[in-house]
């Protein structure tokens, strides 16, 4: 008897479509049904296989005919994180609900960002041009070459970015997905593609400069993709499988995938084949925690700094001396980029605007500099 696998999640959100076998899918978070058309009963009723389905979210629930198939369960051992923001009127309300005393904290990342630099922001959603969309999307992968580079450890999604690069163009312009930026000045720092389905909100591939890493870039473009979504109608954002520290922070429901193996009712071979699938999944589970605890330990012992930024001593943040006789250099340029990252640390310990700030060469020779805002400067040596 065949066998058909299919991955529920990547149809629902990459797809964006429900699986012919199923008529409707269920909603936890708002109680409603959302209807199949392409379901075909007959084609259904005669296709005489079994369906080994995987990485159902608990709050997509499928529906399948129960005269004519029965199923098995097995509960998955990687987690999901998902917002549900039915409840709330705007990002500030979630905040306030989830972070309750820390919701200022949230708020303060965001306005410090915008206090010192010129930031704006905007999601491509059904209208995007070639040209910019292959200059975000060379920037995105830019952004996580560093990143994982950082991190010490490997992108997925750089192993699949011919893929990517080809399919999203179309999938934006279709309101499938959308490429949402923040933008300092006109240069993205921050950017992000994310899947729809059905007004829910999946955030797929993001990443940010790591130069701005002082700043919580991750938070802010999770306040602000949230605010996105409920202006937008959309009633929940899903951050995927992976037990990271900022989900389990932002998301408001965690829960298990679910692996369910669906049969023809009245074959005696399909229960058998069925049954046997139903062990060869929970073995393979099994499998899956044990060697995940170990991968864990692994990437922990991985993930020491390897050097990937160049160390510098930094001086206490002092009032400004105006008696400074020292020539200007360009923190922009090529040549002299590894000030980007200490430029805007300053900047975010100083509150002080970009435009303000002026980074002067103290020494050549021992790599001595000072960056110099409004009111305040610090001397930084590498």
């Amino acid at each position: 008897m065949k066998k058909e696998n299919i991955d529920y999640f990547f149809e629902l959100y990459e797809r964006g479509v429900i699986p012919k076998l199923f008529s409707k899918v269920n909603t936890f978070d708002d109680g409603k049904s959302i209807i199949n058309h392409k379901y075909d009963e007959n084609l259904v009723r005669d296709s005489g296989k079994i369906y080994s389905v995987f990485f159902i979210p608990d709050y997509l629930k499928p529906s399948i005919n129960s005269e004519i198939f029965s199923l098995k369960k097995v509960s998955q051992f990687f987690k999901g994180y998902a917002i549900f923001l039915n409840d709330f009127a705007s990002a500030d309300a979630y905040i306030k609900h989830r972070f309750r005393s820390n919701a200022k904290g949230i708020r303060r990342r965001v306005k410090r960002l915008e206090s010192c630099f010129r930031i704006s922001y905007k999601t491509f959603y059904g209208d995007i041009e070639k040209e910019e969309y292959d200059f975000l999307m060379e920037c995105l992968r830019k952004m996580l070459v560093r990143r994982f580079e950082q991190r010490n450890d490997v992108s997925q999604s750089l192993t699949q970015w011919e893929r990517y690069q080809k399919m999203y163009f179309s999938l934006i312009n279709e309101k499938k997905a959308s490429l949402f930026v923040v933008f300092e000045n006109n240069d993205p720092i921050v950017v992000s593609l994310n899947h729809h389905f059905q007004g829910k909100l999946f955030s797929a591939i993001s990443s940010y400069d790591i130069d701005y890493g002082k700043f919580s870039l991750g938070s802010v473009e999770i306040y602000k993709k949230l605010d996105w979504c409920i202006n937008n109608n959309h009633d929940s954002y899903e951050m995927g499988m992976g037990d990271l520290s900022y989900k389990r922070e932002w998301c408001n429901h965690i829960y298990h995938f679910e692996h369910q193996i669906i049969y023809p009712k009245r074959s005696i071979l399909a229960s058998i084949n069925a049954f046997v699938e139903y062990l060869k999944v929970s073995a393979k589970e099994f499998v899956f925690k044990v060697a995940y605890v170990r991968y864990k330990k692994f990437k922990a012992n991985r993930k020491k700094n390897n050097n990937f930024e160049t160390p510098y001593e930094s001086s206490p943040i002092e009032e400004v001396n105006n008696d400074i006789g020292y020539s200007v250099v360009d923190y922009n340029n090529q040549e002299y980029s590894f000030l980007r990252k200490p430029t805007f640390d300053f900047l975010y310990s100083a509150i002080d605007h970009v435009s303000n700030v002026k980074v002067f060469e103290i020494s050549k020779e021992k790599k001595t500099y000072l960056i110099v805002g409004k009111s305040k400067m610090q001397k930084i040596t590498f």
